[in-house]
């Protein structure tokens, strides 16, 4: 068998068209991951909780045996996994949780089979140190623009328009996986938390941050769904340039409509129960905003399945007044950007920056 081939993570960024394994349990994986990683679970949630117990009740090498067992009538679709890839990609780099008996594993069933692979030096526990590290110590390169605004004006919308005209653009909100409010969940897969978030956020920094560059983001409280935006980030957003986005009530409601039109349209009935669920979570709130016959009002319009005009009434009484606060404390906004046209309002702002 050829000498085992470790690299360190920083050392696997230099690599082209390479690839991260996770040969983590499917669980381990689903709870966060180096980006871009595929997973070829070595054992299962299970199998390594058994093997755990006899590591830990009768003996190391009673454990190991066990793992043999679980694993040995997996190695050919386990390779043949690994060989697919090998075919998309010049190079594999394998890891587990602390760069243990998993990733050997692995690796080694890998090289038995012919099939050079490397191995991620301190798996991801090492992976997640790297991390920490370079945004404790993040100096920004470039200046960020934020973009203020009622919700509905077409933030989101308009940081894609200017990613298509050549801008840099972080979407906070996409990388936490979460719109941001109290619906911000539904029709998408569970928010990502703090550890993915922060692994998403060094990626987009790390290939979108450029010396004497702009990179635009939305305005954002700390907190976006499950994660929190790092201080230094936040201190940067602060001292940012400051634009606000505008939009009439009609076109706000139809932005947020199109947003949730594929939930809408797919299973209209577990949609309704979404916002009712979702308008139970804050009900304390938009009574004290709002008082209590707009609560039972939206309530009716959600179950008659009124989803604009129960927009339009959450926008007046609810979303509106609450973030009229944290806007007028800007107080020195570059430009105002009028957004009935998306298209047309990415483009003024294009120019406006010399992109």
């Amino acid at each position: 068998m050829r000498k085992e081939r470790l690299i360190t993570y920083q050392e696997s960024l230099k690599l082209k068209n390479s690839i991260y394994i996770d040969a983590r349990t499917k669980t381990e994986y689903q709870e966060a991951t180096i980006p871009g990683a595929v997973n070829i679970e070595l054992l299962n949630h299970d199998e390594r909780k058994i093997i755990g117990t006899i590591y830990k009740h009768q003996s190391p090498k009673k454990a190991k045996l066990k793992g043999v067992e679980l694993v040995s009538p997996k190695i050919p679709d386990l390779i043949a996994e690994v060989n697919q890839l090998a075919q998309n990609y010049d190079n594999l780099i394998i890891f587990c949780s602390r760069g243990g008996l998993r990733s050997k594993s692995l690796a080694e069933f890998s090289d038995l089979a012919g099939i050079e692979v490397y191995r991620l030096e301190g798996g991801y526990k090492n992976y997640r140190h790297y991390i920490m590290d370079q945004l404790e110590n993040y100096k920004f390169k470039g200046k960020i623009v934020v973009l203020h605004g009622n919700t509905g004006v077409g933030k989101t919308y308009i940081l894609k328009e200017l990613e298509k005209l050549g801008a840099n653009i972080i979407d906070l909100e996409g990388i936490a996986n979460h719109r941001g409010s109290a619906f911000g969940s539904i029709g998408l897969q569970k928010p990502y938390n703090q550890k993915y978030f922060e692994s998403l956020l060094w990626n987009k920094l790390k290939n979108k941050d450029q010396k004497n560059d702009f990179i635009f983001v939305e305005a954002e409280s700390r907190r976006v769904g499950h994660s929190v935006i790092p201080e230094f980030f936040n201190q940067n957003m602060k001292a940012g340039d400051d634009l606000l986005i505008t939009a009439s009530m009609k076109k706000r409601v139809e932005n947020i409509y199109l947003e949730y039109i594929k939930d809408i349209e797919s299973n209209q009935q577990e949609f309704i129960e979404r916002v009712l669920e979702s308008l139970t979570a804050i009900k304390k709130y938009i009574i004290k905003k709002a008082g209590k016959n707009s609560y039972y009002k939206l309530l009716e319009l959600a179950e008659a399945a009124n989803f604009k005009e129960l927009t339009k009434l959450l926008l007046e009484e609810y979303y509106d007044p609450m973030y009229e606060h944290s806007q007028n404390k800007v107080n020195n906004y570059r430009a105002e950007i009028q957004a009935e046209d998306i298209k047309r309002a990415a483009l003024k702002i294009k120019n406006l920056y010399q992109i």
